[in-house]
């Protein structure tokens, strides 16, 4: 039995409710799947590509990093529920580019950096 390739076959959780709701034995089980995505990631544009391969995403709500889920845009949970702290990341990562969207702290995380005087 390998255990990667078991958790590989895996499919996002679907959460219905906020990261406070989640039971223990599905956030360990989210731990488990995300967090090696994060600590092997050299750039955001690597941890991007590891977490839609996984069927998540990264965006900003209300100003927190929070994870969602692809298919259907609905926050999984933040970054903190992870044990993940932004800071941390930027340190490692350098400064994410971040595009603002709808009214708040809300925003999607750039991939690539966008090339001046190009539409």
């Amino acid at each position: 039995m390998n255990i990667e390739n078991d958790i590989a076959k895996i499919s996002p959780v679907r959460a219905k409710a906020p990261s406070k709701e989640i039971d223990c034995e599905t956030a360990a089980l989210l731990r488990a799947v995300i967090l090696p995505a994060f600590s092997s990631a050299a750039s955001w544009a690597g941890l991007a590509d590891s977490l839609r391969n996984k069927g998540y995403r990264l965006a900003f709500q209300s100003g927190r990093l929070c994870l969602m889920d692809r298919s259907t845009g609905i926050r999984v949970c933040g970054l903190r529920f992870l044990g993940i702290e932004l800071r941390d990341l930027v340190r490692r990562l350098g400064r994410p580019t971040v595009v603002a969207r709808g009214n708040g702290a809300n925003g999607d995380l750039l991939i690539t950096r966008p090339i001046p005087g190009t539409s």
